[in-house]
C-alpha cells in the first residue's frame, strides 16, 4: 500500500527506449573518460566526467557540433588566461578588471549569437575565470592549469564524439529532413484547410504559432545535420533555400484564410471556388513527384484566372474584383511556394536530382541594447564579487567569483534569467545533498573504480533520463555539473569534510549574488515588459529596414519570425490579450512583407506618379513604425486609401497589360496595408510610440 501510493517523477514515470539509450550512452562515456583520467593521472579527472555531461545531446551531430565549439571556447579561454596571468600577474587588481571585461565581452558577443556558436563565447568567457583564479594565486603554474583543463575537456569531448557515433546512433541529418517532412505536411494541410474554409481565426492562429516554432528550431537543427551529414553539408544552399521557403508559407496563408472565411459567399465566383476546392483537396501524403504535378497545374490555374478576370470592368464591382484577385494572387503564390518546398525536399532525399539553386542567407533578430546589458551585468558582478573576496578574505573568494562567472555567463543571454536559472539552483541542491551522502559515508567505504562505478550509476542513470525531458533538462544538467565539483574525484582522493563545505559555501555564495545580480542589474523581461519589447522589436525593425536595397524577402521574414519565436513560449493563443498580440505580429510580418513587394512594383514598371506616391508611402510607413502616433497612423491609413484611388485612376490609361497588372496588385497590396493598420492599431502604437501595452483593443482605431 505504501509503495502503491508513492509516485514516480515524470522524467522517470515516462521514460522510453530513447531515454534509456541516451542515459545509457551517456553514463558510459562518463565512466570511460574518469577511468582515463584517473588512469593518465590528471589533476582533476572531475572535468572530464563533467565535460562529457555538459556536451551530451540525443543526436550526433548535435554533439559534434557542442564538442567543436565547447573546445573552442575552452581554447580560447584558457589562452586568454596564461596570457593574462603572464602579464598581470604582479598586478591583481588590473588582472581582475582584465578578466572581469573580457567576461562582459564574451557575454556580449554571445547575446548576438545562436546555439552553439553563442556557447563557444559564454565557455571562452568563464573558461578564462576557471584557468585564470586559480593561477594568478600560483603565477608559475599558468600554462600548466591551462593545459591541464583543456586536455581533461578534450578527453571528455573525445568519449561522449565516439559514443554518440557507436553506441545507438541518432543522426542528426536524419533527423533534420525528417522534421522536415513533418513541417511541410503540416504546412500543405495548413493551406489545404484554409482554402477548404476548415479553420477559423483562433485555429489558424494555434496553428501558424506551431508552425513558427517547429520552422525555426528546424533552421536551428540544420546546422546540427551538417555535422554529420555528408550529402546534407554538400546541399547546405538547398536545406537554407527550403527553410525560407516554408517559412514564407506560413507569411502567405493568412489572406487566404481570410478570404475564403469573410469574403467568399459574398464574391462567389464558380471558378475560383473550383481553384480553391482543388487546393483543399491536396493531399500530403502524396509523392513528390505527383504533389508538385498538382501543385504546378494550380499555380498556372490561378495565374491565367487571374489574368481572365483582369479583363472585366472594375465599374461593375468593385469590391468584389479586388477581392478576387487577392485570393487568387496568393493562391498562385503558395502553390508556388509549396512546389518548391516539395522540389527542394524530393532533391535532399533523392527523390530528385539536384540541381543549383541559389540559397541566399538567413537573418537572425540582434538586440544590441540588450547584449550590451548582459555583457556589462557579467562584467559588474564578478567586479562586485571580486571586491567582497579582497574585503572580506574569504577562503572560497576564489570559487565564489568563479560561480558568479559562470552563471552570468550561461543565464545572460536568456529573456528571462531568473526563470532559466530556477531548475539549475534545484539541480545544485540536490548536487549539494548528494555529494554529502557520496563523500563522507558511500565512498569512503569502497574501494576500486568498479566499486565507484555502481556507487555512481544510480545517480548519473537518473540525471542522464531527467537530462533527455526539456522540463526536467535544467535540474539534470545541474546535478550532473556540481555533483563531481563537490565530489572533487583526484587521483589520490581526500574524503575529510572540510574541502566539501568550503566548496559548498562557494558555490552557495558564487550563486546567491549571481541571483541578485540578475534582480538589480537588468532583471529580466516579466510577461508585460516581454510583450512590450515584442511589439518595440518588430516596429523597429520594420521601421529601419532598408528596403530601397533590395534585400530578399526571406531575409526579413527570418529575422521578424525570429524575434516573433523568442517569445512564442510566454505567450498562449487562448488567452485573449497573447491572442492578440500573436494577431498583431504576423500582422506586423504582412505588413512589412508588402511594403518589400510593393517597392518591387516601383522598380518593375508602375506609371511615375503612382511610382512616386508609393515610395513616398513606404518612406511614411516606415517613419510611423520608427515613431509613430495615433494621428499619424490615422493618417497613414487615409494616405494609403489615397494612394490606392490613384492606382485606380491609372488602370485605364496603363500603357500595358504588364502594367495594369502591376497596378491591379499595388491597389490589393494598399487595401491589405489598410485593414492592418486599422485593425492592429493598438499592436504599432505600443511598438512604435514605445508605450504600454493594453492590448490591441484599448488604441484600435475604428
Amino acid at each position: 500500500m505504501v509503495f502503491a501510493a508513492v509516485r514516480l517523477p515524470a522524467f522517470l514515470r515516462e521514460a522510453g527506449r530513447r531515454e534509456w539509450q541516451f542515459t545509457l550512452r551517456t553514463f558510459s562515456a562518463g565512466m570511460l573518460a574518469l577511468y582515463i583520467a584517473l588512469a593518465l593521472g590528471l589533476d582533476e579527472p572531475k572535468w572530464a566526467l563533467m565535460t562529457v555531461y555538459i556536451v551530451a545531446q540525443p543526436l550526433g551531430g548535435m554533439v559534434l557540433a557542442k564538442g567543436v565549439y565547447r573546445l573552442l571556447g575552452t581554447l580560447a579561454g584558457a589562452a586568454m588566461a596564461v596570457v593574462l596571468v603572464a602579464t598581470l600577474a604582479q598586478l591583481h587588481t588590473l588582472f581582475f578588471v582584465a578578466l572581469a571585461v573580457w567576461l562582459g565581452l564574451c557575454t556580449l558577443c554571445a547575446s548576438l549569437l545562436r546555439n552553439f556558436r553563442s556557447y563557444a563565447f559564454v565557455l571562452a568567457g568563464y573558461s578564462a575565470l576557471i584557468v585564470g583564479v586559480p593561477a594568478v594565486l600560483q603565477p608559475d603554474q599558468a600554462f600548466t592549469m591551462a593545459v591541464a583543463r583543456v586536455t581533461e575537456i578534450g578527453l571528455g569531448i573525445l568519449c561522449v564524439s565516439l559514443m554518440s557515433v557507436l553506441v545507438w546512433p541518432r543522426s542528426a541529418g536524419r533527423s533534420y529532413l525528417q522534421q522536415s517532412r513533418e513541417q511541410l505536411v503540416g504546412l500543405i494541410r495548413l493551406v489545404a484547410d484554409s482554402a477548404g474554409g476548415r479553420l477559423d481565426a483562433p485555429a489558424l492562429q494555434r496553428r501558424r504559432q506551431a508552425l513558427i516554432t517547429s520552422g525555426m528550431a528546424l533552421e536551428a537543427q540544420r546546422e546540427h545535420a551538417l555535422f554529420d551529414s555528408a550529402r546534407l553539408r554538400r546541399h547546405a544552399g538547398l536545406c537554407r533555400r527550403l527553410g525560407h521557403e516554408m517559412l514564407a508559407l506560413i507569411s502567405s496563408v493568412g489572406p487566404l484564410n481570410t478570404y475564403v472565411n469573410r469574403y467568399a459567399e459574398r464574391h462567389h465566383q464558380d471558378q475560383v471556388a473550383l481553384l480553391l476546392a482543388d487546393i483543399a483537396r491536396l493531399d500530403p501524403e502524396a509523392s513528390p513527384a505527383a504533389l508538385r504535378e498538382t501543385l504546378s497545374a494550380l499555380y498556372q490555374r490561378a495565374r491565367e484566372l487571374a489574368r481572365s478576370l483582369r479583363g472585366e470592368l472594375l465599374s461593375h464591382d468593385e469590391q468584389r474584383f479586388y477581392a478576387l484577385q487577392l485570393v487568387l494572387e496568393h493562391s498562385a503564390e503558395l502553390c508556388d511556394r509549396l512546389r518548391s518546398s516539395v522540389a527542394l525536399y524530393a532533391m535532399l532525399t533523392d527523390q530528385a536530382t539536384p540541381v543549383r539553386w541559389r540559397a541566399g542567407t538567413s537573418r537572425l533578430h540582434l538586440d544590441y541594447g540588450q547584449a550590451w546589458r548582459n555583457g556589462a551585468r557579467a562584467a559588474l558582478a564578478l567586479g562586485a564579487t571580486v571586491v567582497l573576496w579582497f574585503w572580506s578574505a574569504a577562503p572560497q573568494g576564489a570559487a565564489m567569483a568563479i560561480q558568479v562567472g559562470v552563471i552570468c555567463a550561461l543565464f545572460s543571454t536568456r529573456d528571462d534569467p531568473l526563470a532559466a536559472v530556477k531548475g539549475f539552483i534545484k539541480g545544485a541542491l540536490l548536487a549539494t545533498v548528494l555529494a554529502t551522502l557520496y563523500r563522507l559515508v558511500l565512498l569512503p567505504a569502497s574501494d576500486g573504480f568498479p566499486a565507484l562505478v555502481l556507487w555512481l550509476a544510480p545517480l548519473y542513470l537518473l540525471a542522464g533520463l531527467a537530462m533527455a525531458r526539456p522540463a526536467t533538462v535544467a535540474t539534470g544538467t545541474a546535478l550532473t555539473i556540481f555533483f563531481p565539483l563537490l565530489l572533487d574525484l583526484r587521483p589520490v582522493q581526500d574524503f575529510s569534510a572540510a574541502p566539501l563545505f568550503n566548496n559548498m559555501i562557494g558555490l552557495g555564495l558564487g550563486m546567491g549574488f549571481a541571483v541578485l545580480a540578475f534582480l538589480l542589474l537588468w532583471p529580466g523581461d516579466d510577461a508585460a515588459r516581454a510583450r512590450r519589447r515584442l511589439c518595440r522589436d518588430l516596429c523597429r525593425t520594420l521601421g529601419r529596414w532598408p528596403i530601397r536595397r533590395r534585400r530578399p524577402r526571406h531575409e526579413m521574414e527570418s529575422q521578424l519570425y525570429d524575434r516573433i519565436s523568442r517569445t512564442l513560449p510566454r505567450l498562449d493563443p487562448d488567452h485573449p490579450r497573447d491572442g492578440e498580440l500573436l494577431q498583431g505580429a504576423l500582422a506586423a510580418v504582412t505588413l512589412g512583407l508588402g511594403l518589400l513587394y510593393m517597392d518591387a512594383l516601383c522598380r518593375r514598371g508602375v506609371p511615375a506618379s503612382v511610382r512616386l506616391a508609393l515610395t513616398r508611402l513606404i518612406r511614411d510607413t516606415q517613419r510611423a513604425l520608427r515613431d509613430g502616433d495615433q494621428d499619424r497612423w490615422l493618417a497613414l491609413a487615409a494616405r494609403a486609401d489615397t494612394v490606392a484611388g490613384q492606382c485606380q485612376r491609372a488602370y485605364d490609361s496603363a500603357a500595358s497589360d504588364g502594367e495594369r497588372r502591376r497596378l491591379v496588385r499595388a491597389v490589393v497590396r494598399l487595401r491589405m496595408q489598410i485593414n492592418i493598420i486599422r485593425g492592429n492599431a493598438g499592436f504599432f502604437l505600443s511598438g512604435s510610440g514605445d508605450g504600454p501595452w493594453r492590448g490591441l483593443e484599448a488604441n484600435g482605431a475604428a
